[in-house]
């Protein structure tokens, strides 16, 4: 799928499922405005705040973006089917296809510097990962602490804590991230 016209996928899916405007933006925490600009491509969504939009239409990026070639079953995924989503800060490659068989997710995430905080983000799973390279990278759970990692570094967020990373280097951080149960 071209991320391009997720706004338009995206209004589809709302009106697919039978949902307002205001009760999808009041459901997930996006005002009308911004999520009426998201659905006509004026806006685009940072991956934390499309996460919301997919969870609350009742899907999720492995969904939304897949390829519509079928059930694959093969333990083989080739570089050419993985599909990425992005925003200016982060770009998420879904390393595995949605299955039923999968026990866990797994991204492989390249985080860009920022002038600004990136936004907190809840997940209803647990999270882990490893810093592959770039960085330092900074990750904040709160309530819990603040660190600062580095190449293989590795780090878990339980399920239900807010948590940011923040690429504090000048050049990309690229890490891979697991969430288990996976969010589809």
């Amino acid at each position: 799928m071209d991320p391009s016209n997720a706004g338009e996928l995206i209004k589809n899916l709302r009106k697919e499922k039978g949902v307002s405007l205001r009760e999808i933006s009041r459901q997930v925490g996006v005002s009308p405005a911004s999520l009426s600009a998201i659905e006509k491509g004026q806006s685009s969504p940072t991956l934390a705040t499309l996460h919301r939009i997919l969870k609350g239409l009742g899907t999720d990026f492995a969904e939304f973006f897949a390829n519509p070639s079928g059930e694959n079953t093969s333990p083989v995924f080739p570089s050419r089917n993985i599909r990425c989503v992005s925003d200016a800060y982060r770009v998420a490659e879904l390393l595995f296809p949605k299955r039923d068989d999968f026990r866990f997710e797994m991204l492989f995430e390249t985080v860009m510097p920022l002038e600004s905080e990136p936004e907190w983000e809840v997940h209803d799973c647990d999270v882990g990962g490893v810093v592959l390279e770039g960085g330092p990278m900074r990750l904040e759970i709160e309530g819990v602490g603040e660190w600062t990692l580095g190449a293989k570094d590795a780090f878990y967020v339980k399920a239900g804590l807010e948590h940011r990373a923040t690429n504090l280097g000048k050049n990309p951080l690229r890490l891979v991230t697991t969430y288990e149960p996976p969010r589809y």
